[in-house]
């Protein structure tokens, strides 16, 4: 299951606010390597700039629900407003990891930096959906064979 959450961000906020909401939204008091997020702040901030996260979001997957954040910008981040529903699970709690949309160009840098500083978090290209995005099968609906309940 996923929960998604929209973000206000430039003009309403700058990269470095947008950022700072994100982790005061998905940590609490039992989050664990929350310093993480912090020492990832320049380059998260550098992929919220760059709008990045308007298209393909920022995920945090732990130990329960996938949490799924999106950043809106422009005329959409001014109807957001500074509002954000609270979370009522906290996914940095435990054994966790997020992933992010960057250019292609900027993948190999970027994980290199990330992997010294704050090796829970990988950027993706933003048009390759990571391996684990959905670990969870997709569900099959209803299929009625309905020759079998025809009445000859």
């Amino acid at each position: 299951m996923k929960v998604r959450r929209d973000v206000a961000s430039v003009p309403v906020r700058s990269a470095s606010e947008t950022w700072r909401v994100i982790v005061e939204l998905v940590t609490n008091t039992d989050s664990v390597d929350k310093q993480q997020l912090d020492s990832a702040a320049s380059i998260m901030e550098s992929l919220i700039a760059d709008e990045m996260p308007a298209r393909v979001p920022i995920t945090f997957k732990g130990s329960g629900v996938r949490v799924v954040v999106y950043c809106l910008y422009n005329e959409d981040a001014k109807a957001q407003g500074l509002d954000i529903d609270k979370l009522h699970i906290n996914p940095t709690a435990g054994d966790w990891s997020a992933t992010a949309p960057c250019e292609a160009e900027d993948v190999a840098w970027m994980n290199k930096s990330l992997i010294t500083r704050a090796p829970r978090i990988v950027v993706h290209d933003i048009d390759v959906t990571p391996a684990d995005a959905d670990d969870q099968p997709s569900a099959r609906g209803l299929e009625i064979d309905w020759g079998a309940l025809s009445t000859k």
